[in-house]
């Protein structure tokens, strides 16, 4: 047998009809386990810890900088005593504050830097804290250098008074006389004049960065500077209004603190979401009574409904529970998560119950529920499958976020699935059970019979009319199609066939397909900070004044040697120097005046002469120099190890360049690279290159080549389930394209609603691959197994069978994530919008496209289910003069005989005599067996019966 759907479905339907039936004699177990299961699973939620590291999160775990920032870090870790602004790679417990002249003002004026002065004050002393009965103030917290104390703000006091006394400020690095420091860093805004020998100088400048770094180690010390951190937030969102000054800020906590909040506020659109969903189940349960408008109490399926969305809700609890007994980390994002497990259990759960709606109202409940599993689990097999491998995959990632919101999705979808085989099965066979005795859905107790409504008062035709069985198998009343299904067979079908619409839908993917590509080259990467705020955070006016004052100018990176040359040697020296100038002269560099390097500082305290002739003397006159520069930062930027010989020499070092144009993200990856392509050149030196930004501009970089990994895999594993969907290759190609045209589409849209391709949008993106599969695999497959001839009458029947299931899959799925459209968070708002444009393009293409591109190329090349009219199915009977007796009832041998004679027979279910269209008034039961049950009997075969009545409808998805 050639691989193809026929290789597996077969075995996959007897198998699914067989355990449908153990599951209808034995119901009560499979509902008991999976709630005991659930609680137990459930018990991982009071061990939840959530993992709040935004850098971790959102960065690649091989990132080059994670590597760089590693080597700073144990090179020169940050402790108490040696700490120095702008040099450590570790924003634990840091506070910032940005100070800006209102009016355009000059804040280098002594009035504002007065106003400053009351600021700072009121940070380092009135912002206290209380832990065991002490009470802390900055500092009590702050990180010291050497026995200088605190690391202050100072050198704003300083440079404004020598600016207002008539002292030209040079910039970015301020000098007087052989001292100086840099201010490019805090001071932003500036306007330039120039000095003598082309020097800059400020002219006037708009703001201030001041910087409060507290203890973070040991753990009880961090504890207490992190109360501080949250006294400071309170306490500067409550500062008074200053009329010369305004100001933003930032901890190290706001980050972790507004992914909480994110996440809180998902909780109260979850239960409205879920509740939703649970309306709209029940909405769609609801049937009439034929001819009227009054509810058919036994047919609707409110209660069935309810507990369908809530065993989507098990597996969640399951999924989460488990894995945290287990120790995989849970982040805030997971909590968009059961947004879309609760949507994909809810389309399942449509499958399942329009499956055995489908079923023969006369056959017995086991028989029902087993050809429900074996047209339903097949499907909702194929859909778990294609939904969970997409995530799956996702689980390859480099960043940790997606790869976690991978994991906790797989396996909810994998345990939502599996409850809904036997939790949610079960629960089904109960209530066939109860609408074959005629019992009221909800009440659980016997209806009146439609014949009797007339007769009946407006109360019972209200609320208590339910419809019954037909004795006859092969009457119409037992085998009733929607009105949904009628409609998309009978005039959504037809119109979509017509010349007319088929030229508009062409030029519809036309115009398509160009807007999608447009947006395909517009595309832009990268998950910035500020978008991990939801937008009326108060951190979020922080990061637009950084990147309005900070960026343009002044930032510093990190140049790291850890293998330097002998620097005894002068051509080794001046080797690093021009290394030193290419670092300070590229596009994305303020010059050499920018440089922050001890060795034209020791070269500038001795004299470059004296420097030079003392070649062998070097290293001695640098040990004096860090020595009598103690206090500078100068000594903490080299590291010394003993040689060989007994001698010390330094085994690394760095030094620090001031940047320039950094303000856009394109701007900061570009920077990224300039600066990485010049270490590279010497690279016989280690030379490696930092700064925080660093980390979010490779995500910028990796997020592509990560998401099209993941697509590219994705598809590949969708393609392979596809080939074993799809009777023939060839059309299975169609399912590829159709993925491809989905995803561009998904792509180029998101980028013109404005959305970047960051880790939120990848969660998305690679989920799309597996709904894309949803759409066109089902559509493909039910077009070729059509069993007429023409391409216009197999696109009736796939969209009869499929147009009203996938509209309610689509619908419920938007409908779950709704109320995510106007959450004031980027990150939120972007999962909103990417599952919209997944679901409603894989719904255009399932429903327009698609059918319409078979029937052009696929017309008889690549079908299977065409069948003559001399072939149908049969029906087995009992001789013309058989008489039936309650214990023989056509009904329940209906289907049975080709069990052989070894199978014994068993009493058949009461069922009320059937009168001139109407129905008489008995109770339904079923007695109970005298027997132990039979052995569960295989699914009949095609072309085992007789020629009685109409062939078994094909499977349907």
């Amino acid at each position: 047998m050639g691989l193809g759907f026929g290789c597996l479905e077969r075995p996959l339907a007897n198998f699914f009809y067989s355990y449908g039936i153990l599951v209808a004699r034995n119901p009560y177990p499979f509902i008991a386990v999976p709630i005991l299961l659930t609680l137990a699973l459930s018990s991982g939620f009071f061990q939840l810890e959530v993992e709040q590291d935004a850098v971790y999160l959102f960065t690649p775990t091989d990132a080059p900088s994670k590597t760089e920032r590693r080597i700073i870090h144990e090179l020169w870790p940050v402790h108490e005593n040696n700490f120095v602004p702008g040099r450590g790679v570790v924003t634990s417990r840091e506070a910032q504050v940005a100070v800006m002249a209102r009016n355009d003002g000059n804040i280098l004026e002594g009035h504002y830097t007065a106003a400053i002065e009351r600021l700072d004050a009121y940070i380092q002393n009135r912002i206290q804290v209380r832990h065991r009965n002490k009470t802390y103030t900055y500092r009590d917290l702050c990180l010291k250098y050497g026995d200088t104390g605190c690391v202050t703000n100072d050198h704003i006091r300083i440079i404004s008074a020598l600016y207002e006394h008539g002292f030209n400020i040079t910039y970015p690095y301020f000098r007087a006389g052989n001292r100086g420091g840099y201010i490019g860093s805090a001071m932003g805004g500036v306007t330039f004049a120039r000095g003598d020998n082309d020097t800059v100088l400020v002219a006037k400048a708009k703001a201030w960065l001041m910087l409060y770094q507290l203890k973070f180690y040991p753990a009880n010390v961090s504890v207490i500077s992190a109360k501080w951190e949250k006294a400071f937030k309170d306490h500067l969102s409550h500062y008074p209004p200053d009329p010369l000054i305004s100001v933003t800020f930032f901890h190290s906590q706001t980050l972790a603190d507004e992914l909480t909040k994110n996440a809180e506020s998902l909780v109260p659109k979850f239960i409205t979401s879920f509740v939703m969903l649970v309306l709209f189940s029940i909405a769609c349960s609801i049937v009439t009574i034929h001819g009227t408008w009054h509810i058919d109490w036994v047919l609707s399926k409110p209660v069935l409904s309810v507990l369908g969305v809530f065993n989507a809700g098990m597996g969640i609890a399951s999924a989460v529970g488990f894995l945290v007994l287990i120790g995989v980390p849970y982040t805030d994002i997971v909590a968009v998560m059961p947004f879309l497990v609760v949507a994909v259990g809810t389309d399942n759960m449509f499958l399942m119950v329009a499956c055995v709606r489908r079923t023969n109202r006369a056959w017995s409940v086991e028989r029902r529920i087993g050809e429900c599993m074996s047209d339903a689990a097949v499907s909702i097999t194929i859909t778990a499958l294609t939904d969970a491998f997409s995530f799956g995959v996702g689980t390859i990632t480099t960043i940790p976020a997606v790869q976690i919101f991978c994991i906790y999705t797989c396996l909810a979808l994998v345990l939502t699935f599996l409850y809904q085989l036997t939790f949610f099965c079960a629960l089904l066979s109960l209530a066939t059970e109860w609408e074959a005795r005629g019992l009221h859905c909800i009440l659980h107790r016997p209806t009146v019979p439609p014949k009797l409504q007339n007769t009946s008062s407006v109360f019972d035709r209200v609320l208590w009319l339910g419809s019954r069985p037909h004795p006859d198998p092969n009457h119409e009343t037992n085998k009733r199609s929607c009105g949904a299904t009628r409609f998309f067979q009978d005039i959504f079908a037809p119109i979509l066939m017509h010349p007319v619409m088929k030229g508009i839908a062409a030029l519809w993917y036309c115009i398509y397909m160009a807007l999608a590509i447009y947006g395909c080259t517009q595309l832009r990467e990268g998950l910035e900070p500020v978008n991990l705020l939801v937008d009326d955070s108060y951190a979020t006016p922080h990061y637009r004044v950084l990147e309005k004052y900070f960026w343009k100018y002044g930032a510093t990176v990190q140049i790291v040697v850890t293998n330097p040359p002998d620097m005894r040697d002068v051509g080794n020296r001046a080797i690093l120097k021009q290394m030193a100038h290419d670092f300070a002269t590229t596009k994305h560099s303020m010059g050499d005046g920018s440089l922050q390097w001890w060795l034209p500082e020791m070269e500038r305290f001795y004299g470059k002469q004296t420097v030079d002739i003392s070649s062998e003397e070097f290293l001695s006159l640098a040990a004096n120099f860090f020595y009598e520069m103690r206090n500078d930062p100068w000594p903490v930027d080299v590291k010394w190890r003993r040689a060989g010989d007994g001698r010390f020499e330094i085994s690394a070092f760095r030094f620090l360049v001031g940047m320039k144009s950094i303000s856009s993200t394109t701007d900061q990856q570009d920077a990224t690279n300039v600066f990485r392509e010049v270490a590279a050149r010497y690279s016989q030196y280690n030379v490696s290159t930092y700064m925080p930004l660093w980390l979010f501009t490779d995500q910028y970089a990796l997020v592509v080549p990560n998401t099209l990994q993941d697509i590219v895999v994705a598809v590949l594993c969708m393609l392979a389930i596809a080939f074993v969907l799809i009777p023939q290759p060839f059309c299975a190609l169609w399912v590829a394209f159709t993925i491809g045209s989905i995803d561009v589409g998904v792509l180029g849209f998101m980028t013109l609603w404005g959305v970047n391709l960051d880790a939120i949008s990848m969660i998305t993106i690679i989920m799309s691959v597996g709904f894309s599969v949803d759409y066109s695999a089902h559509i493909t497959y039910g077009y070729v197994i059509s069993k007429e001839p023409e391409p216009r009458h197999r696109v009736r029947d796939a969209l009869g069978d499929l147009g009203w299931p996938v509209i309610q899959g689509a619908a419920s799925t938007i409908l779950a994530v709704a109320l995510l459209a106007n959450v004031p968070a980027y990150m939120i708002v972007t999962f909103f919008k990417t599952v919209f444009l997944a679901i409603t393009i894989g719904l255009v293409h399932g429903l327009v496209f698609l059918p319409l591109m078979l029937s052009v190329f696929v017309r008889g090349c690549c079908t299977v289910g065409y069948r003559h009219d001399d072939e149908q199915f049969t029906l087995p009977l009992p001789p013309s003069n058989h008489s039936y007796t309650s214990g023989d009832n056509p009904i329940h041998s209906f289907g049975m005989s080709h069990l052989g004679k070894d199978v014994p027979r068993h009493p058949a279910p009461v069922i009320p005599a059937y009168d001139n269209g109407g129905y008489q008034t008995a109770e339904i039961r079923r007695p109970p067996p005298a027997h132990p049950p039979p052995p569960i009997p295989r699914r009949p075969q095609q072309g085992q019966y007789e020629s009685v009545g109409p062939p078994r409808p094909p499977r349907r998805f």
